[in-house]
């Protein structure tokens, strides 16, 4: 059974480990783990530890897509190209980004050549190219081949599985946010 869209175990984590400055300042901010039980295993625990980086990173895709929205975009319906050892080796953390942001989850073949400082690069050109012509609701598509490596796409069976996940930890955030020192 693919573990991203089975039951969760009941295990959440807020994997703020060093604050939380993603989505919201919480610079004292601290992790946690809840749900634990004599029937919790150590997969459960590493379920909860993937799980819950993949749902701060489901937060981050939703807030850019509001902002893209409120700026009279559409949201981004596209793929998400990832790089880094982490999804290039684990499929399940690949499925889990796809599941829980509903978009494709792609591993360019030519990820040592540094994606993320060229995905920079080319969001900075295009916005460059937008400014020179003095629209910032112009079209800018940069061509760039692709050569995909791995690509995991959403099973719509999950989306709900996703969505009581991130309203899951979100409560488990505002339960002991109060005890964080905000400093």
């Amino acid at each position: 059974p693919n573990p991203s869209s089975s039951p969760p175990s009941g295990v959440t984590m807020v994997p703020f480990l060093s604050g939380e400055r993603s989505t919201v300042s919480r610079g004292g901010a601290q992790a946690c783990i809840s749900g634990l039980t004599r029937e919790t295993t150590p997969a459960h625990i590493v379920h909860a530890c993937l799980e819950s980086v993949i749902l701060r990173v489901g937060c981050v895709i939703k807030l850019l897509n509001e902002a893209r929205s409120s700026e009279g975009h559409i949201p981004s319906q596209g793929i998400i190209v990832a790089s880094g050892n982490a999804l290039e080796q684990s499929s399940l953390w690949r499925q889990m980004l796809a599941d829980c942001s509903s978009m494709d989850v792609v591993i360019d073949a030519d990820s040592s050549s540094e994606c993320s400082s060229r995905g920079v690069a080319m969001m900075v050109a295009g916005a460059l190219f937008k400014r020179e012509l003095g629209n910032p609701l112009a079209t800018c598509n940069f061509e760039e081949p692709l050569l995909i490596a791995h690509r995991a796409k959403p099973n719509a069976a999950a989306r709900e599985r996703w969505r009581v996940a991130i309203a899951r930890q979100e409560s488990l955030i505002d339960a002991v946010s109060s005890t964080w020192n905000d400093a």
